[in-house]
């Protein structure tokens, strides 16, 4: 079992860093207003959310080798401001706010959709888009970067079993879905889950190979997770 910790990533800052100052350390009371604060100014649409969002989808599929859409179907926007890492980024003055969205692909074959992790920037206008997953998942985005650490572990150790010739340089979930919950899942706050569980399966696809991975995650109740592979529940197909 594992606790997730929060990890910074690198961002192109554009422009003067103009976000509103937040202060995680500081007086509780005025951290809620100023998250509150943040969530109220209007959600990034438009024409530059579609150029940000189609931006980092293009970027994923042409990493993987993956078909490159030219038809999206973008989902709602869901803040993820206390997710520790975007916390962070705000706080430092890089970003104004973060949030994360699914993404269908209308003119792909068939697949799960992908998450975007979507940011706007410090100067309250710039959009940046950045892959941060493919399938259902309940996790936030630091959370969800450990628990691919995870379950990527997991599956390359069952692959070098089963088939030692198989030798990915990169492995990405191609579909992650949750298939428990338990009954006192707190509600999305900002991101993150206070209290609850619950439980999702990863799946990779190296060599046409198919590896399917189980995953449980159990809230901390102070912003982080815990997360426990059933080393046991893995199945690979060949």
């Amino acid at each position: 079992m594992r606790l997730a910790a929060c990890a910074m990533i690198a961002l192109s800052v554009a422009g003067a860093a103009t976000a509103a100052t937040l202060d995680p350390l500081g007086d509780p009371a005025q951290f809620q207003r100023d998250i509150e604060e943040i969530n109220r100014k209007p959600l990034p649409d438009g024409e530059a959310l579609a150029r940000a969002v189609g931006a980092a989808v293009t970027a994923d599929a042409r990493q993987r080798g993956r078909c490159v859409p030219a038809k999206l179907v973008i989902g709602a926007l869901s803040p993820v401001t206390l997710d520790g890492m975007v916390t962070a980024t705000i706080a430092s003055g890089q970003i104004e706010n973060g949030w994360v969205t699914s993404v269908k692909l209308e003119d792909c074959p068939p697949a799960a959709p992908i998450r975007i992790l979507l940011f706007r920037m410090a100067d309250g206008v710039t959009l940046q888009g950045i892959f941060s997953g493919q399938g259902e998942s309940l996790a936030w985005p630091t959370l969800a970067r450990e628990g691919l650490r995870a379950t990527v572990g997991h599956a390359v150790d069952k692959l070098r079993r089963a088939d030692p010739k198989c030798a990915p340089k990169d492995m990405t979930a191609t579909d992650v879905k949750v298939v428990d919950r338990s009954a006192d899942l707190g509600p999305d706050v900002y991101g993150i889950r206070l209290k609850g569980s619950w439980r999702e399966l990863w799946t990779f696809e190296p060599c046409g190979h198919r590896i399917t991975v189980p995953i449980a995650f159990r809230t901390n109740g102070a912003g982080g997770a815990y997360w426990d592979i059933d080393g046991g529940g893995i199945v690979y197909l060949p």
